[in-house]
């Protein structure tokens, strides 16, 4: 028998593409807030490790959407755009969409990991209809906005990043 086991660890990494290339807008913010979360922790991790080999299969539209995002200028990416916008300047529509869009992660691990943000999902919580959460929205002063476009955000760091980098720590 032998003592040890080859095992390989294969990744693969994948994701839609999110921008459409006519308008230069992405549907959705998923490449972003995965570079900073999973992506950029599951690498991270390796150095810990550095006898453990591995291998990241990263598909073309993921590779070409993370270039996209990291390149200096901006992003047209609504939950960007909103998330820079001053609180007391949002809109209705734009309360709406954070409302319905900015617990948009594991309420488990990453809305519990914050206490306000916990606050803020149980205030939320109930039927989504586009109706509902404008009344709802009426319930949430500027300060709570405020603090669910920071907290989205937060939410989306992964744990290298609350580890090592000063600002989000």
């Amino acid at each position: 028998m032998r003592d040890k086991f080859p095992i390989a660890f294969f990744w693969h990494m994948h994701q839609p593409m999110y921008k459409d290339l006519v308008t230069g807008k992405y549907a959705l913010p998923w490449v972003r807030l995965h570079a900073t979360y999973s992506y950029m922790d599951m690498a991270a991790i390796l150095y810990d490790f550095p006898d453990i080999k591995c291998t990241f299969n990263l598909t073309p539209s993921l590779i070409w959407q993370l270039l996209d995002v990291s390149s200096e200028g901006t992003i047209d990416d609504t939950y960007l755009e909103l998330s820079s916008k001053q609180a007391s300047e949002l809109t209705d529509n734009d309360k709406c969409f954070l409302l319905k869009n900015f617990f948009s992660c594991d309420p488990n691990n990453a809305i519990s990991s914050f206490k306000k943000y916990a606050e803020l999902f149980s205030k939320r919580e109930g039927s989504l209809k586009e109706q509902d959460l404008l009344i709802k929205s009426r319930k949430f002063t500027v300060a709570e906005f405020r603090d669910l476009q920071v907290l989205f955000n937060l939410a989306w760091c992964g744990f290298t990043l609350k580890k090592k980098d000063p600002v989000i720590k």
